[in-house]
């Protein structure tokens, strides 16, 4: 009698981890250009902070919040090869030769009195210049962003979302009468800018979403910044979400794996956040927000969870559901004697960190099965390790390593001879890092 075949993909727990964080760094500065001047020697002493934090952390992939944006990418660049690859204080260097930034909607002149205040003021560096542009900021550029990796970015898949309007997002929440036709003709929803970048691990990729929210304060009874806030946040929600992502040109496949990472002013049950906006994320299907990181030095049961100094819990590091298992996480929080205790204070946000481990995911690594009389083969993945296991009633505990029955591999082919009986048998592959 033949065998009954049936094939069950299962991925195990792999070895292969990376740590992923965010920081607000208060970096912002007050004229454009002045933060790549400051990094320029070396010896610019938030920077300095801020790199030691960094080599005590060893992120494999950084977002970092508030650090200005400049066209070359100047400050990126010196930030990394002048502070973060130089020893501070006897710490290990780190190097991140894949960085990226872009375009922040910061500081972009609209040419509106966007904030109703005192008419149209186009000057750089007024208070109410600020409040008339894209995104606050006295200059272009201010409050920008900047990631900083170990691992290649798939550059030319990187998609910016900076000039999505507000009013476009289907069932906004602009605050009705605050904004004139025309004003809402321009303006956009993105306050900095929201960035999907791939990054390639280990053979395959995952999407980091990186983005900072407005405050949602600083506004009037009309709550146009708590608003808008929401809806930032939301504007992820929906890239996740099937069908919801039309106005963004599409959003992100259900088999993709992805990190949302960023300050996102906005705490689940606390401050002054529209309708809890961040769990739109906390909350969402996909995402994997069982692990809440906890202050590293002495907290409280209210504090615990807090990641600034003004109580909230606002920056996050939120993984997939799929292609990722949590392993550990914290807020980097030294009080007193603690090491790193006097490097922290420059900002009043402290880095969020998780440790991730990869996932196979099993239509990467496992592809075109086919069956040729016992021979059983499929398109492998390079870093992703297989074996076969057999049982004959699918119980969990009857499954049985194939362990004399080795899997050959030849370029991006596994092939493994299946074992013949009398009985029926049933066959499933195990995919896993090691």
């Amino acid at each position: 009698m033949r065998f009954l075949l049936l094939l069950i993909l299962v991925p195990l727990l792999p070895a292969k981890t990376l740590r992923v964080a965010t920081y607000n760094v208060s970096m912002a500065q007050t004229s454009e250009g002045q933060l790549s001047a400051l990094l320029r020697p070396g010896t610019y002493l938030q920077a300095k902070r801020v790199a030691e934090v960094v080599q005590i952390l060893q992120p494999d992939v950084l977002l970092l919040n508030e650090f200005d944006y400049d066209p070359n990418g100047t400050a990126a660049t010196r930030m990394n090869d002048k502070y973060f690859k130089v020893s501070q204080n006897g710490r290990d260097p780190q190097d991140y030769p894949y960085r990226y930034v872009a375009i922040s909607n910061t500081g972009i002149h609209s040419g509106f009195d966007l904030d109703n205040a005192s008419g149209i003021d186009s000057t750089p560096g007024d208070i109410s210049y600020g409040g008339d542009a894209f995104g606050f900021g006295e200059f272009p550029g201010k409050y920008g962003m900047a990631v900083f990796s170990k691992f290649p970015l798939e550059e030319e898949a990187i998609r910016t979302f900076e000039e999505i309007l507000w009013k476009d997002m289907p069932d906004h929440l602009i605050p009705p009468g605050f904004y004139g036709s025309e004003e809402l003709d321009v303006f956009r929803l993105s306050s900095k800018s929201h960035w999907d970048i791939p990054v390639q691990v280990y053979g395959t990729t995952f999407h980091f979403l990186v983005s900072h929210p407005t405050p949602p304060v600083f506004d009037g009874s009309e709550d146009r910044n708590g608003r808008r806030n929401h809806d930032e946040i939301r504007l992820w929600a929906d890239y996740l979400t099937p069908g919801a992502a039309d106005y963004l040109g599409g959003g992100l496949s259900l088999q993709r794996r992805f990190v949302i990472a960023g300050d996102q002013n906005a705490d689940p049950t606390r401050g002054d956040s529209v309708n809890a906006a961040i769990n739109q994320l906390l909350g969402h299907s996909r995402v994997d927000a069982s692990f809440t990181p906890e202050r590293s030095g002495a907290s409280t049961a209210s504090n615990k969870f807090d990641t600034s100094t003004f109580g909230l819990r606002v920056d996050y590091v939120l993984p997939s559901q799929l292609g990722f298992h949590i392993v550990d996480g914290a807020v980097f929080w030294p009080l007193g004697n603690d090491e790193g205790a006097s490097l922290v204070t420059g900002s009043d946000h402290r880095p969020v960190y998780l440790d991730l481990q990869l996932v196979p995911l099993i239509d990467e690594a496992v592809r075109e099965i086919a069956v040729d009389d016992f021979r059983l083969s499929w398109k492998a993945q390079e870093e992703v390790s297989y074996r076969v296991e057999k049982s004959v009633d699918l119980k969990d505990y009857s499954w049985l390593a194939m362990e004399d029955f080795p899997i050959e591999r030849g370029g991006d082919v596994a092939t493994v001879v299946l074992p013949t009986s009398a009985s029926a048998q049933f066959f499933r592959i195990v995919a896993y890092y090691e």
